[in-house]
């Protein structure tokens, strides 16, 4: 297959159209560009990382770069790849000092001291057990008093539906739903007032 793209190359174009598939094409690819690796590795020398495990990500990034490469793009392939490598590494710099913001020894696991949170934080953006249980009975009590058709529309409602959609699901007109939720509401505030 021959290609007729104009292209600002320096290494076979076949060969890296071979080497998306073929595993001796990448192999011989990926080792004609190991300078690139090794320069950035020599340049950025990751602490805690291999060589071995560098030239690892530094193939994994090599297979997506010959993945994504564009012959028609007037882009070498190694400044393709070198550009991919280079922001690759800085991702994995950017992760490990975000991991280092934050001494070791002075991380702790909520779940190691469940007992000490629950008693010295408080959330207070969530919602007092004691008010929601107290809510609850209340309507409980208010759908008793109410009638099937109120009953259908606080419950609508309750599920944040819209009273056009309430309307609509209970064949009635709007109006007749704003009443019945102004009448559960009476309900609910006289029956909240006797508690």
């Amino acid at each position: 297959m021959k290609i007729k793209t104009k292209h600002n190359c320096k290494c076979n174009p076949q060969l890296i159209i071979s080497a998306q598939t073929d595993d001796e094409a990448f192999t011989k690819l990926f080792q004609q560009f190991a300078p690139v690796y090794l320069k950035l590795w020599h340049d950025f020398y990751l602490t805690d990382m291999e060589l071995c495990d560098w030239s690892q990500e530094a193939a994994i990034v090599f297979y997506h770069a010959i993945r994504k490469y564009d012959l028609a793009k007037q882009v070498t392939f190694g400044s393709f790849y070198k550009t991919s490598l280079r922001n690759h590494l800085f991702d994995i710099l950017r992760k490990k000092r975000a991991k280092k913001r934050i001494p070791a020894r002075c991380q702790a696991s909520f779940s190691a001291y469940a007992e000490y949170y629950a008693e010295t934080v408080q959330d207070d953006g969530a919602p007092d057990p004691l008010l929601l249980y107290e809510a609850y009975e209340d309507l409980q009590t208010v759908l008793l008093r109410c009638s099937q058709f109120e009953r259908s529309v606080l419950s609508g409602a309750l599920r944040q539906q819209t009273a056009q959609q309430i309307a609509t699901r209970t064949a009635t007109s709007v109006s007749q739903v704003s009443s019945a939720l102004l009448r559960c509401r009476k309900k609910y505030f006289q029956q909240h007032c006797l508690t």
